[in-house]
């Protein structure tokens, strides 16, 4: 397996196509071409065991999130789902640490994957398009990444996931990077909508086309840091969209929250020592983590 040596994801690479043309990426060549070039790739694995482990966590979920869609169809709540589930539910932890996606990960971006985070959904999210990057993310930069998986398939009017090809390549963003001051951002529920402005901008000024994802049962979709995705409209409330997305760092690495990233006299940067779901512990130990926090806002 190739090494990362410059401080890069394989993929985000200048010297992509070598690696690719000397074999670097083994059975994955494909999937590395199309998170290259579009920030995203597609994966069935289509077998019987892959199945039966979605099934599993489809038939674990809807006792969990009955009474919430009942909620959500008479239109008294948002969208149900279900955040680290991995921590009650082995069917989902066994989705997030599926050893094919481990491996794909670890080929594609030349570091060790950790799965860190599970998000579980009966229906669309119906969320604003936004880059993951903005809520977690690396240094060195792009060494995080998601994975959505189908756990049925997916029509047009359950609220579809949509993404925008290219997008990746947008410069990431913090509130650093767009001058928030942290009590303008403390003071909001929902901070992602200070952000929301600069992604419309730029899906406005380049010629990003918007893609759904109607995938079969089974399929996954890895999206790049920074690509742009979201949930379209659910136009029938009693439609399912059953998914698992799977949140992924690197090892050897730092890891931020760049919403909460501020200029140096209000914090700095945040670091977050985030919990590892194959060992069940946060990922840097105890004396590990004092050695990390000193470098809080200094980053």
């Amino acid at each position: 397996m190739p090494l990362d040596l410059t401080g890069q994801p394989l993929i985000d690479r200048s010297d992509f196509q070598q690696l690719l043309e000397a074999g670097m990426f083994g059975r994955w060549s494909e999937q590395a071409i199309s998170l290259h070039e579009k920030g995203f790739c597609v994966i069935d694995l289509n077998q019987n065991e892959w199945l039966t482990k979605i099934d599993n966590v489809v038939e674990d979920l809807q006792p969990r999130l009955e009474a919430d869609l009942n909620l959500w169809e008479s239109g008294e709540c948002g969208p149900p789902r279900l955040q680290d589930g991995w921590l009650d539910l082995a069917s989902i932890k066994a989705l997030a640490l599926e050893p094919i996606v481990l491996d794909l990960l670890r080929h594609l971006y030349g570091r060790e994957p950790f799965a860190f985070q599970t998000l579980n959904f009966a229906v669309g999210s119906e969320q604003h398009f936004h880059s993951d990057a903005v809520h977690f993310h690396s240094y060195p930069h792009g060494f995080m990444c998601g994975v959505w998986i189908a756990l049925q398939d997916v029509q047009p009017q359950s609220g579809p996931l949509i993404y925008f090809p290219g997008s990746h390549r947008l410069p990431y963003l913090s509130a650093r990077s767009l001058g928030l001051d942290r009590d303008q951002v403390m003071g909001e529920a929902h901070p992602q909508r200070f952000f929301e402005p600069s992604w419309q901008q730029a899906v406005t000024e380049h010629p990003f086309d918007k893609q759904q994802f109607l995938p079969k049962r089974g399929e996954l979709l890895i999206w790049h840091a920074n690509l742009l995705h979201g949930g379209e409209p659910v136009q029938d409330r009693c439609s399912r969209r059953w998914s698992q997305v799977v949140h992924y760092f690197f090892a050897n690495c730092l890891y931020t929250t760049p919403m909460l990233n501020f200029a140096k006299d209000e914090g700095g940067t945040y670091l977050r020592n985030p919990f590892d779901i194959a060992t069940g512990k946060r990922r840097f130990n105890k004396a590990d983590w004092r050695d990390v926090s000193q470098m809080q806002g200094k980053v």
